[in-house]
């Protein structure tokens, strides 16, 4: 099984968006930051023969590496759950 850190992972900081590769696949997913996280703004494409993973599944785990690296890069903040103030 394919393992987040089985990928490649590109920031390209002036678009605010990181890119995220499988070698020697043909799997890459470009995810930007929008509001509320990231979104996948393109790579989900039809399986590739030579990948150990389906299209989907990379699209998932690339979804986890491209959130961690967003993270690192402080482009994501960890919210606290709000909670009803009681008076």
């Amino acid at each position: 099984m394919a393992r987040v850190s089985d990928l490649h992972v590109e920031v390209q900081a002036s678009l605010r968006r990181i890119v995220v590769m499988m070698p020697p696949t043909a799997y890459v997913a470009t995810f930007g930051l929008i509001t509320g996280g990231l979104g996948l703004l393109g790579g989900f494409g039809p399986d590739d023969p030579k990948a150990p993973i389906t299209s989907y599944e990379f699209t998932e785990l690339a979804r986890t590496a491209a959130t961690q690296k967003a993270r690192e890069l402080g482009w994501l903040i960890e919210r606290t759950p709000r909670t009803r103030a009681s008076f």
